[in-house]
């Protein structure tokens, strides 16, 4: 079993401003966790065999006939993340038709090759998502973003706060002309393939 990682990756401007945010992390509070992983948007992150993998890899993307546009917004912090316990600084991303409607063609796609694990989640939509897709983060408890990274709690909130504070508030309009497949090993990724968005 390999873990599947299906991400949007930012242009050279953005992806050099999270990087820049992840150096200043890193410089006031030390390793955190998501610091070393690549500039991403996460669509979905599955468990998948590793034979599915040319399989996975012929298939083509169903065409979506929309505007392959998204705007990205402020920072933004999820206190309390459900999956690393602490508080994950993130680039936030305006969730439009588009997005959606791309999560849900790769989710259902890859749902002939998603293995069936046990997870409890204590949110009923969160437990049904994965229950259905293997995936807890779809429709309304999806969030697109950019993490920078996810602090430890013992970090105080006026500290990294302040830090935030040198964020100039600028929309960043971005476009999607490819998604990317990776092989996710702990904070290691190995890209598989890339396919084009039509």
């Amino acid at each position: 079993m390999i873990k599947l990682g299906v991400f949007i990756l930012p242009d050279k401007y953005l992806k050099l401003k999270i990087i820049r945010y992840k150096k200043l992390i890193k410089k006031n509070f030390g390793v955190q966790r998501y610091l070393s992983h690549l500039p991403h948007c996460t669509l979905c992150v599955l468990n998948i065999s590793k034979s599915s993998i040319k399989d996975i890899k012929k298939d083509s993307i169903s065409n979506i006939k929309l505007k392959k546009n998204y705007k990205v917004r402020d920072y933004d912090i999820f206190y309390n993340d459900p999956i690393t316990k602490g508080n994950t600084i993130v680039f936030k991303i305006e969730k439009n038709k588009f997005l959606k409607e791309l999560q849900l063609s790769i989710l259902k796609n890859l749902q002939k090759y998603t293995l069936k694990t046990k997870k409890n989640f204590k949110d009923s939509k969160m437990k049904n998502n994965f229950k259905k897709y293997g995936y807890p983060f779809v429709n309304s408890n999806w969030k697109p973003h950019y993490t920078i990274a996810s602090l430890s709690k013992k970090i105080k909130e006026k500290n990294f706060l302040t830090l935030l504070k040198s964020y100039k508030k600028k929309n960043i309009y971005q476009k999607v002309r490819n998604i990317y497949f990776f092989q996710i090993k702990n904070n290691h990724h190995k890209l598989l393939c890339i396919k084009k968005i039509n």
